[in-house]
């Protein structure tokens, strides 16, 4: 009896870890990502006061990707309902002997297969302006590295590092910066652009 008990453990957890290592039914191919600086944009309105006011400097980042599809959800012509992309930026900038880590995901929906699309990502001039204790940035300078993940039903199923390793989980050499990545609609950047970047919907 013991020996049937044990047999059937064993069934079990082969099976389990036959299952984990299922590999992913989406596949995704992943550009390294353009992070750069960019200013607040500035429009005009009527009926509205003029203000003087001084466009400041946002980080964005413009993660290229494209995703393949089974046949059985669609091939090149299906869309994955969902993906949560995780970003991890450290910033050239230290307080109490640790860099600082900007932190945030974003969940990205309606991703078409067949094609390239462009996933967008925002860090506010607040955010950048208290973690480098600056009014100027510049992404070439004042960022240290960068990592992300895409993750499909709960699963990495791809992901780019500027440097080797899963470095963003050293937490005893950051400070974690929490849910500072802001989706495009969440900037003044919303309206431009149309539909170049894949839509996002909230958490």
């Amino acid at each position: 009896m013991k020996s049937h008990f044990i047999a059937l453990s064993f069934c079990v957890l082969a099976a389990s870890a036959l299952h984990a290592q299922t590999p992913p039914a989406v596949k995704v191919d992943v550009k390294p990502p353009k992070i750069i600086n960019i200013q607040t944009p500035q429009f005009q309105a009527g009926n509205t006061p003029a203000r003087n006011w001084r466009p400041k400097e946002w980080l964005e980042v413009d993660l290229e990707l494209a995703i393949k599809l089974p046949a059985a959800a669609g091939g090149r012509n299906g869309s994955l309902p969902s993906m949560t992309i995780n970003y991890y930026i450290a910033m050239n900038a230290q307080k109490e002997g640790k860099y600082q880590l900007l932190k945030g995901s974003l969940n990205y929906v309606d991703i078409p297969a067949g094609e390239r699309c462009h996933a967008l990502a925002y860090v506010s001039p607040a955010t950048l302006r208290r973690v480098l204790e600056k009014d100027n940035f510049t992404a070439g300078s004042d960022m240290k590295a960068y990592a992300i993940e895409i993750v499909v039903d709960g699963q990495v199923v791809a992901g780019d590092t500027s440097v080797p390793g899963k470095w963003w989980e050293k937490t005893d050499s950051f400070i974690s910066n929490e849910s500072v990545i802001l989706a495009r609609k969440e900037t003044p950047f919303d309206i431009l652009w149309g539909d170049y970047d894949l839509p996002t919907k909230a958490k």
